[in-house]
């Protein structure tokens, strides 16, 4: 495989989490590119990464979410020619040996969004009891939409063609708020959407974005997400966005 392939470290005080990370993408030897895009951390996060070789992006503030950081990687890997991109969380949960699983599709041309699934296998961790009936709430509207089975909505496991970096990096010049949002207007663009089976570890240190305090808000934002990008679906495919 000759492209060029990136993997887009996302983190948010990951201090205790990043070096290990970061870590086992080093000693991998899987031969990909690394960057950090740092979400606003106020911890050691970026300076680990920095003692580690590794280039990092900050942003000024936090987003609020994981997703703030979308378009700062479409727009990073457009600029530097990337050919496939991968997301990586940085809490430690994301497994650098299953990164070939995500990437190899889209190096064979067929896929251009393929999403890592926990649920596919059944290895590995497998979230929380009660994310995982969200997940498999939102997982099934989004198969309706797009045509083909979803099983892992939310999975930051995530590779994507030139194709999808190219569409967020040019055309969609908005913010993209959730993983729900993300999909359709992949999908909508033409994207080829694919799952693959990957093992994920539970997170060590720290807590994770989804919590009791935004748990029953956040289902009502994946709504409004899902109908407004519905509604968009007409200008993306006249690429008038």
């Amino acid at each position: 495989m000759n492209q060029k392939v990136l993997v887009a470290i996302i983190a948010y005080n990951e201090e205790q989490n990043i070096r290990a990370t970061i870590r086992d993408l080093l000693d991998s030897n899987i031969g990909y590119d690394v960057v950090l895009i740092d979400n606003g951390s106020y911890d050691r996060t970026t300076d680990i990464a920095k003692e580690l070789g590794i280039p990092c992006i900050s942003h000024f503030v936090n987003s609020g979410s994981s997703a703030g950081t979308l378009m700062t990687y479409f727009n990073y890997a457009y600029r530097e020619g990337y050919e496939i991109l991968c997301q990586f969380d940085g809490d430690g949960q994301h497994v650098a040996t299953e990164l070939p699983k995500l990437v190899d599709p889209i190096a064979r041309d067929e896929a251009d969004y393929v999403i890592g699934s926990r649920f596919l296998s059944k290895e590995g961790f497998q979230s929380y009891a009660i994310r995982r009936i969200g997940i498999r709430i939102f997982s099934r509207i989004n198969s309706w939409i797009v045509g083909s089975k979803i099983t892992d909505i939310t999975s930051g496991a995530r590779a994507y063609s030139r194709k999808v970096i190219e569409f967020f990096a040019k055309r969609y010049r908005h913010e993209v708020y959730d993983t729900n949002q993300l999909l359709l207007l992949s999908h909508f663009a033409g994207a080829r959407i694919l799952e693959v089976p990957v093992v994920m570890r539970e997170r060590l240190h720290g807590t994770s974005e989804f919590n009791y305090i935004n748990a029953p808000t956040y289902p009502a934002i994946c709504l409004v997400n899902i109908v407004g990008t519905l509604l968009q679906k007409s200008a993306i495919k006249k690429g008038v966005l």
